[in-house]
């Protein structure tokens, strides 16, 4: 059955909270092996997982982590994929995080972020296409392998906001002509020094106030976005719960 909308936050709260442990104890180490990433990777998974109807599991429809998709220029390792055994992807999702030179770096990403986009949805133009993406509210110097440090930042989370809404609203009634947009786009901005760490949806509102670009949405509207895209197909997905 779906997460509700609080047993989402919980388990998201959940996430960060093993992510900042994961971050602190080795820095260096958490971003080499993936294994802070990867925990974000399967809060999404798991929100996935839990809309797949008992109809689409006997069909062996499942929810997979690291793909490897056919695009149209080269294979692409998909962070979470939904895979039907006969009919291939229905749902592909991205998932990226910086902790550290964020400024210098955002925008060799967002280029990255788009050609995924485009390669992908040529391919499969009718996938419901998500991206969600993790910054920290400020960055805390931290000693890398070799030694040296990363530097301290503050990232200008408003503007970051405004370019992945640019590349998170793809028009639902041209989606198979639009490459290079996103039907979903999640922006977090987490406060990683807190105690519990802190999700700061306001930020990105009050630089975006007119697209939901919260985390806490972000599989419930892909799911209606899949759903409304194909009407015929009933028995894969269930729709999202409120409460």
């Amino acid at each position: 059955m779906p997460w509700t909308d609080s047993e989402r936050r919980e388990h998201f709260s959940e996430t960060l909270l093993k992510m900042k442990t994961v971050f602190e104890e080795n820095p260096a180490a958490a971003v080499r092996s993936q294994n802070f990433i990867q925990t974000f990777h399967k809060f999404v998974a798991d929100d996935v997982t839990s809309h797949l109807t008992p109809q689409a599991k006997k069909q062996n429809i499942r929810v997979v982590q690291e793909a490897k998709i056919f695009g149209s220029f080269k294979s692409k390792d998909v962070d979470v994929a939904v895979i039907h055994p006969t009919n291939g992807p229905l749902l592909l999702i991205g998932v990226r995080s910086q902790m550290s030179s964020v400024g210098k770096n955002v925008l060799t990403y967002y280029q990255d972020i788009i050609g995924e986009a485009i390669s992908l949805q040529e391919r499969f133009p009718m996938c419901a296409t998500g991206y969600a993406y993790l910054h920290p509210l400020q960055v805390v110097p931290w000693q890398r392998k070799d030694g040296t440090w990363t530097n301290a930042e503050s990232p200008d989370h408003s503007r970051f906001a405004r370019m992945y809404a640019g590349i998170g609203s793809r028009d639902d009634r041209l989606y198979k002509h639009q490459l290079g947009s996103y039907d979903h786009f999640a922006y977090s901005v987490v406060d990683f020094q807190a105690a519990e760490p802190q999700l700061h949806d306001e930020i990105v509102h009050q630089a975006v106030p007119d697209l939901d670009m919260s985390i806490l949405s972000f599989v419930p509207r892909l799911v209606d976005t899949f759903n409304n895209r194909n009407l015929w197909v009933q028995d894969i997905f269930e729709e999202p719960v409120q409460g």
